[in-house]
């Protein structure tokens, strides 16, 4: 038998604990992490985040292994479940592994690479100011940011979410 993944539903943020309680039973365990800029009390800093929040892959190598990990899968914390369709668990062949562990490898830099800092000049590409230039001031929790626009000769300040505005 080839060794094949599975995919396992986890509690909400229990993604590191139900890897750390499968590992301990001696499974093999795949959960991709990626580096993500956020914004916390005001500082940008750099986090890592599952890739696939709420989700884990686990490796089965033999068919004994299979047996005793489907049943103590059930009772290990932080799991909620396997992923199933209809009846048959889904099973993942070691390629998309390969594949998902490869993009994760290579993808060194947060997914927010390009971050104004105060006093930037940015464009507004979506809503009613699309098209409009604007000074970037401070985000505005993790979401939005403020800017200042030149609107009828003022400086106004503008709310707006971080996908609208571009360097």
């Amino acid at each position: 038998m080839q060794p094949y993944w599975l995919l396992l539903q986890t509690k909400p943020r229990e993604e590191l604990r139900a890897q750390q309680h499968l590992q301990n039973q001696g499974c093999s365990i795949f959960c991709p992490y990626i580096k993500v800029e956020k914004i916390s009390r005001g500082k940008r800093q750099i986090q890592q985040e599952p890739l696939f929040p709420g989700y884990l892959f686990l490796q089965i190598q033999d068919e004994q292994q299979q047996s005793t990990t489907y049943t103590s899968i059930r009772s290990t914390r932080g799991v909620s479940k396997i992923v199933r369709f209809g009846e048959e668990y889904t099973k993942l062949p070691q390629a998309l592994i390969d594949s998902i562990q490869a993009r994760v490898n290579s993808t060194h830099t947060p997914l927010s690479k390009n971050t104004p800092q105060q006093g930037d000049k940015v464009h507004i590409s979506e809503g009613p100011f699309k098209g409009m230039e604007a000074i970037y001031q401070q985000a505005d929790g993790e979401m939005r940011s403020m800017v200042f626009i030149n609107l009828l000769h003022q400086e106004s300040s503008l709310i707006i979410d971080n996908t609208a505005i571009s360097i």
